[in-house]
């Protein structure tokens, strides 16, 4: 009798089984999760619902038929919604796409996918740029090495553009006042942990700039002709 039950309970979870994968499509819903925090949050919000005024920023996820075919191809005549699928040119693959859609599901049915709790750090605005731009721009702002996901050195002046955006761009504007989602706190925080990343000025350059290092500049460079003479003149063979 007892053989009896534990048989008809192993067949109930792997037919319960069976059917969490079919009603997923095979998609993996924790890994949608993790996939729409890194490039979905930042337009759509954490519900799918938007997240301010601008039309970055107002539309709503559609889960429907066409749902995997709007995130590989993106919507004709828009400039925020882009092709994300890797052979449109976007960094997601197909099983990716796939894991995204099971992930949306899970709102459907009421249970959503918890998205992953992001990283505590102590630097201003790093919390900030992970939520809103990294999607586009990478972790440290270098970019996705893809059209469209461009790095932030490219902007003379990060605090504008994040908040107007670029005019006939894929840029949208951030600011509040624009129809975006972050306070101009939040903007300047942002910029200033941009400004982390800038690398110092060569040494030599800064040597240059003063009297002391013009010094130290001529006597390393008479130094190396020096060596470079007395190598030239002791691999030189002697003339007949």
């Amino acid at each position: 009798m007892a053989k009896r039950a534990l048989i008809t309970v192993l067949v109930a979870l792997v037919v319960l089984g069976g059917a969490v994968v079919l009603a997923h499509g095979d998609g993996d819903p924790t890994h949608g999760a993790a996939l729409y925090a890194e490039n979905c949050l930042a337009c759509h919000g954490p519900d799918g619902q938007g997240r301010g005024t601008h039309e970055a920023f107002s539309a709503a996820i559609q889960y429907d038929s066409g749902f995997e075919a709007v995130v590989a191809r993106g919507v004709a005549g828009s400039r925020y919604m882009f092709a994300w699928g890797q052979e449109y040119g976007g960094p997601l693959s197909a099983e990716d796409i796939l894991d995204l859609r099971a992930y949306v599901q899970t709102w459907q049915e009421g249970a959503p996918e918890p998205l992953p709790v992001a990283e505590e750090s102590t630097e201003p605005g790093a919390a900030l740029y992970a939520a809103n731009c990294a999607a586009c721009h990478g972790p440290q702002g270098q970019g996705r090495s893809l059209a469209g996901f461009p790095a932030i050195g490219q902007y003379a002046d990060v605090l504008a553009v994040a908040r107007r955006g670029m005019p006939n761009s894929a840029m949208p504007p951030f600011a509040e006042a624009y129809g975006g989602p972050l306070s101009e706190a939040d903007l300047s925080a942002i910029a200033a942990y941009s400004r982390s990343w800038e690398r110092p000025a060569p040494m030599i350059v800064a040597a240059e700039n003063s009297p002391q290092g013009a010094g130290m500049l001529i006597l390393l460079i008479g130094l190396g002709s020096i060596g470079i003479v007395g190598l030239w003149a002791l691999t030189a063979k002697p003339s007949d």
